[in-house]
């Protein structure tokens, strides 16, 4: 017996890992693009464009991995989208954290996105949501600014 038109096109509809590995592939080829602009240097003595094209080598190698053997991801028109609103809430709060972050300080900028993610996003208890906010933006801008010497932003009011 021969397949119905209609069960061949759904095994061949659009799947979520095909697409994923497909968007991963494209990010991979800009950022190998947009390196152009940086020497690469050599094996001994790398240059500042030598681990940004090994990384966009790897997601793109990984990108294309995911893209052929996503065949048995479900298909997308199937997929229920039940954590979209947290996705956008998360997208929208680091976009927020981006614009904020020279003007209020990596400190500030760190708490009061920690704070919203796990207390609000997440629905954690304000206590420990609080401490983690608190101690993760304390902790990794010891880390960075004072161990490392990485510059980090202060904000106005050197915090």
């Amino acid at each position: 017996m021969s397949e119905s038109p209609a069960s061949v096109s759904a095994r061949r509809g659009l799947r979520g890992d095909r697409i994923s590995g497909v968007v991963f592939v494209l990010i991979a080829l800009w950022v190998a693009w947009e390196n152009r602009a940086f020497p690469l240097g050599s094996l001994a003595a790398p240059g500042p464009g030598y681990m940004p094209l090994l990384l966009a080598l790897a997601l793109g190698a990984f990108g294309l991995l995911v893209a052929l053997r996503g065949g048995a991801s479900p298909l997308l028109n199937t997929i229920e989208w039940t954590e979209a609103r947290r996705g956008i809430a998360l997208l929208i709060a680091c976009g927020i954290a981006v614009f904020v972050l020279e003007r209020i300080g990596y400190r500030l900028t760190m708490i009061a996105l920690l704070a919203f993610l796990l207390g609000v996003v997440e629905r954690k208890r304000p206590l420990p949501a609080a401490l983690v906010a608190l101690g993760f933006a304390f902790i990794s801008y010891f880390l960075f600014a004072t161990l490392l010497k990485v510059q980090l932003p202060s904000g106005p009011w050197g915090f």
